[in-house]
């Protein structure tokens, strides 16, 4: 390092010592300046303030906590929704095939209408059955994912009280 340089580094570092020496006298003839009521005032003040701020942290941390696992309990119910759905489609497709190779082996008219009434029954049945499925699969899905909301947003309403 070059000497100006040195000499500039020592002349701030003896201008910061001197700035905080400053300021530190201007708070302390400020405070004894400043009516006690203020100061205490000012005290209870910032003590609200830091416990306003735990409460908003704490809050903050048991909701994300919550949606966290609203989000987990939502991915797996669309994983359990997609795998049922795949399942209703191989079922509907094996049923289609079974209702062509009925009515291919069908020998009269009347047969083929009556397999076809047959049929329409059963996929009606199937139907309902497939949909009472998904309706209950859909169910259990809303009420685990929004569970962990429900319980976790009760613990953060408790804090900030």
């Amino acid at each position: 390092m070059s000497d100006t340089t040195q000499n500039r580094n020592q002349r701030s570092g003896r201008t910061s010592a001197a700035a905080a020496a400053e300021e530190n006298t201007a708070a302390q003839t400020l405070r004894a300046e400043a009516p006690s009521s203020v100061t205490d005032l000012l005290d209870k003040g910032l003590a609200r303030a830091k416990d306003a701020h735990e409460k908003a942290t704490a809050i903050l941390e048991h909701s994300t906590e919550a949606f966290e696992e609203a989000y987990t309990c939502a991915t797996r119910g669309s994983a359990e929704y997609r795998q049922k759905l795949l399942e209703i489609a191989r079922t509907n497709y094996n049923v289609a095939f079974d209702m062509a190779r009925e009515f291919a082996e069908a020998k009269t008219l009347p047969e083929l209408f009556e397999r076809a009434v047959a049929q329409q029954r059963k996929q009606f049945e199937l139907f309902t059955a497939q949909m009472k499925d998904l309706s209950s699969l859909t169910q259990k899905v809303v009420s685990e994912t929004t569970e962990p909301i429900r319980s976790g947003m009760a613990e953060p309403f408790k804090i900030a009280s």
